[in-house]
């Protein structure tokens, strides 16, 4: 354990609403491009992208952290230490193995190390004054682990720490106190009630072993973990099978990968699924397109937008030749709405949106009317078709590709099945 203070290099305030639209936008700017979900669809794709890929998100990098946030809260469960609580363990802990890991790797940017490039900046720091990641592992990865029972309770990451805070501090002033008749086999039984995750072994030397790859004993027990939720997602097909996994590895995005020959021979309703997300961005890839189209028009670049027209061209005679018997819209609503909530506003406009595409109505007047309606319902006075804004642009804007979280489940499958 180390004493250092980090410096985090972002916080939250109490903004005013005006300062929370300049954050917001300023948030915006930081993201990739192509990934700010400006007519508010992103919904749908999370929905189905959990359908698919249950307990992956798009900013997991590594199967490892599976394990590594786990085991810090077992490690202080197991032995509460005194004068630290569980919230400032895990901290330091998630720094500590940040440094080791990047360290251990040569601060290699393409290992999917969380925090490495704070690591960089850290090695030019005295240790009083590094800088600490204000996302870490643990809360990108505890959804998943609360998904794949590796943590067996249901409670959220912040409520699990205050009742092991809360129930550590209660046992400790009451001390323990033997019952008449008690034997050591007793108080083991006590000891595992502690246990409440479950992960292949409970090494104490785990920490001065560790890597950024599974162990083999770890890739089988997360395998299974997957499998075991629900053995007929997508993620669990490509897992049972090596060859699978291999063609699914080989992909290179979540619409090359519909196409392989794997996903022709599984199951109709997971195929369905499937199918549905691949043609829902087919759909409304129309709708980002006539965004720009409007977007440029008024504040931005000329050559943009006519690059645009020419794309809007190539979707329409795509449209045109869609087979709409084999697109599942009431599977993609059923989805949708076990997964999320969908704003009124949003869901009227993406039926709207089909409806008209569907009866080959392309007239550009009616469908950017749909279009710039939705976004200012979705951004209200982060709205970017405001007439009266004075920002230029000269780049897409809005969601260029949805790949359904396919390039982060490739990760985690090519870690599991690397080793086994």
């Amino acid at each position: 354990m180390s004493n250092y203070q980090p410096i985090s290099s972002l916080g939250w305030i109490d903004f005013s609403d005006a300062d929370k639209q300049k954050v917001m936008k300023v948030i915006e700017m930081l993201q990739p491009d192509g990934t700010v979900d400006e007519l508010g669809v992103g919904v749908i794709r999370n929905a189905l992208s959990d359908a698919m890929f249950p307990g992956i998100t798009t900013i997991m990098t590594r199967a490892k952290y599976f394990f590594i946030v786990p085991r810090i809260l077992q490690t202080y469960i197991s032995k509460p230490l005194k004068n630290i609580t569980i919230r400032e363990f895990l901290r330091e802990e998630e720094n500590e193995i940040m440094d080791t890991l990047s360290v251990q790797n040569d601060f290699k940017d393409n290992l999917g190390i969380i925090g490495i490039s704070v690591a960089k900046q850290n090695k030019q720091l005295q240790k009083r004054n590094w800088k600490e990641l204000i996302r870490k592992p643990s809360t990108i990865y505890w959804n998943g682990i609360r998904t794949y029972t590796i943590y067996k309770g249901n409670f959220s990451l912040s409520n699990l720490l205050d009742f092991i805070e809360g129930k550590i501090h209660y046992d400790s002033k009451l001390g323990y106190q033997a019952a008449d008749g008690e034997t050591s086999d007793d108080r083991d039984a006590e000891a595992n009630e502690k246990i409440i995750f479950s992960l292949p072994d409970y090494s104490k030397n785990w920490k001065k072993e560790i890597k950024i790859e599974l162990t083999p004993l770890e890739a089988n027990f997360l395998k299974h973990k997957i499998i075991d939720k629900d053995p007929e997602i997508l993620l669990s097909i490509v897992l049972k099978k090596k060859n699978i996994a291999k063609e699914f590895i080989g992909a290179k995005s979540f619409h090359e990968m519909c196409e392989l020959p794997f996903v022709r021979s599984i199951n109709g309703n997971t195929q369905n699924i499937i199918y549905t997300a691949r043609d829902f961005w087919k759909i409304i890839y129309g709708a980002h397109i006539r965004y720009n189209i409007i977007l440029h028009g008024r504040h931005g670049s000329e050559e943009f937008k006519k690059d645009c027209i020419n794309s809007w061209k190539w979707w329409v005679e795509e449209m045109n030749c869609f087979d709409w018997t084999l697109f599942d819209r009431d599977l993609m609503w059923k989805i949708t709405k076990q997964h999320s909530k969908v704003k009124r506003f949003t869901e009227n406009f993406i039926n709207h949106w089909m409806d008209k595409i569907q009866n080959k109505n392309f007239n550009t007047d009616n469908l950017d009317d749909l279009v710039e309606h939705q976004e200012k319902n979705n951004k209200t006075s982060r709205s970017k078709l405001n007439p009266q804004s004075d920002e230029k642009y000269n780049k897409w804007i809005g969601i260029q590709q949805m790949n359904f979280r396919f390039g982060n489940a490739k990760t985690i499958v090519n870690d599991i099945t690397s080793v086994i």
